[in-house]
């Protein structure tokens, strides 16, 4: 679907030219009113076009004169007031510029008609007919409620604009900011011998501060290292945030040091360069491939759940479970699980179980375990997600998503003794 923006705002010279072509019109109308009292010579018609064009001229110079006076120094004050406070003011300052304007047409009515037409004399007058003022007066509420008007329809299409160009400036921004988010995750999974991983990120906007990661360990592919992280809030903060914690897990991760140990390095640095109100979730997992092992360190993230033979797991870990930057000194510790041929390991981040319906009921852990139940038929780590994302939105229907959603599934579907490092695929 198209979207229809605002122009860019009128410019003086052209709202300059709507008020000529005004007092142009109001000119050509005297002139034929007037035109049967002046002597039919060939250079009279010219001469009194003049004449009539600068009357008309002269007394729209006291509106526009004392219209700019309204707009710089009384306008600022009715913008909040209602639309009859505003006509109102316009109109009596348009009108307070037209009867200035007829007042001095006193003297400039000889000056121009002398230049004219120096044989003929002229005896300008106010006239005191009720049916003139009655007449002026409509021509001047015309005037001014045009003047008002226009003049409001230049500020918010000057503002209009202005939002759009900073919409434009900030859509510029997020699209950055989202190639920036989905560029620090993997465009595909790593090939293991034996094992089947899949993971898959959906961004609650454009940007968000989920993201997952895979790390090999050693050379020899029997270490994999994957991080599931979320940072609180959304949007652009968030997105860049994100985008530092994986920086520095990529400096960490990949060296020899246990889960425990690169989150608790990671930690300070973090703590020091991020907002107080600022923390990520984090949850870092090393698989050991040789030994069918799972070692990870839980820093404030949804418990990892293992389906093991129909029956779900939830992986608690000891010591300090906070999120990564929201305290400057954390000793975290590992926790080491053994795992076995056809195990299956699901970490993700609360955007899943948190996921509201129209009813702003929770899909929860309950339909969440239940869900992870039914991929046992799945074929693969890839089909499985795609299995637990359809619950999801089977649950959800028509609300819209409010969290960022983040899931890895893991797959075991070797023995301890079929691991061969030859096999690896790089």
């Amino acid at each position: 679907m198209s979207e229809s923006f605002p122009t860019k705002e009128t410019s003086l010279a052209k709202e300059l030219f709507i008020w000529l072509v005004i007092a142009t019109s109001l000119a050509l109308v005297n002139l034929f009113i007037n035109y049967r009292h002046y002597p039919d010579d060939p250079t009279s018609s010219f001469k009194l076009l003049f004449v009539h064009l600068a009357y008309s001229y002269f007394v729209f110079t006291h509106i526009l004169i004392l219209i700019a006076i309204f707009r710089t120094l009384v306008w600022d004050h009715l913008k909040s007031a209602n639309w009859l406070v505003q006509q109102t003011s316009g109109l009596s300052f348009a009108f307070i510029g037209f009867a200035a304007g007829v007042f001095n047409m006193q003297w400039f009515a000889d000056f121009a008609h002398g230049l004219m037409f120096p044989d003929q004399s002229i005896n300008f007058s106010i006239s005191n007919s009720l049916i003139y003022w009655l007449g002026t007066f409509v021509a001047i509420g015309i005037i001014g409620n045009f003047a008002i008007s226009y003049y409001t329809l230049r500020l918010n299409l000057k503002k209009s604009y202005q939002i759009h160009l900073e919409r434009e400036r900030l859509r510029g921004e997020l699209e950055t900011a989202r190639e920036m988010q989905m560029g620090i995750m993997p465009s595909k999974a790593p090939s293991l011998p034996g094992i089947d991983i899949a993971g898959v990120c959906r961004p609650a906007t454009e940007v968000g501060g989920d993201y997952f990661d895979y790390f090999h360990k050693n050379e020899d592919g029997s270490e994999l290292g994957f991080a599931v992280a979320d940072v609180s809030g959304k949007g652009l903060k968030a997105a860049m945030t994100a985008v530092m914690v994986s920086g520095m897990m990529h400096a960490e991760a990949t060296r020899e040091l246990r889960a425990d140990e690169i989150l608790t390095r990671i930690n300070v640095p973090l703590y020091k360069k991020t907002d107080r109100r600022m923390f990520t979730a984090l949850l870092f997992g090393i698989l050991d491939i040789r030994n069918l092992e799972f070692v990870f360190t839980n820093a404030g993230q949804m418990p990892p759940l293992l389906l093991r033979d129909n029956k779900i797991i939830e992986l608690e870990a000891e010591g300090p479970r906070l999120p990564l930057g929201a305290t400057g000194k954390v000793n975290y510790t590992c926790e080491s699980v053994p795992l076995k041929k056809g195990d299956r390991l699901f970490v993700y981040t609360d955007g899943i179980n948190e996921a509201m319906n129209q009813n702003r009921e929770q899909f929860g852990e309950n339909r969440l375990k239940d869900a992870l139940l039914d991929t046992t038929l799945a074929h693969s780590a890839e089909e499985a997600l795609a299995l637990i994302q359809s619950k999801v939105n089977a649950f959800t229907g028509n609300a819209p998503q409010h969290d960022d959603i983040t899931m890895v599934y893991i797959k075991i579907e070797h023995s301890v003794t079929s691991f061969n490092p030859m096999n690896k695929t790089q």
